[in-house]
């Protein structure tokens, strides 16, 4: 595990992560979520930013986690196929 600072929306954070990379994206994400969201809504504290972010991300989480249950789903039935089609 390795130790990191990063920095969002103007506030550093000492982090101990496995993926330095994946992190140092996410972190980048987030602050740009908060910021782009902040145009939008200036009087917003950055706690209420915060929580909108993560209500985004975790919404794409999601809509993701749906979208890889229907690509299993085709490609077990595309399975199925080639096996019949094998026989």
């Amino acid at each position: 595990m390795e130790k990191i600072e990063v920095n969002v929306y103007g506030d550093s954070y000492p982090l101990r992560v496995e993926r330095r990379e994946l992190t140092e994206k996410a972190a980048k994400d987030v602050d740009g979520l908060m910021r782009l969201f902040a145009e939008k809504a200036p009087t917003f504290e950055s706690s209420r930013l915060a929580v909108l972010a993560a209500i985004s991300f975790a919404e794409k989480r999601l809509e993701l986690e749906e979208e890889m249950s229907s690509l299993r789903q085709s490609i077990a039935r595309l399975n199925v196929a080639i096996a019949e089609s094998l026989q």
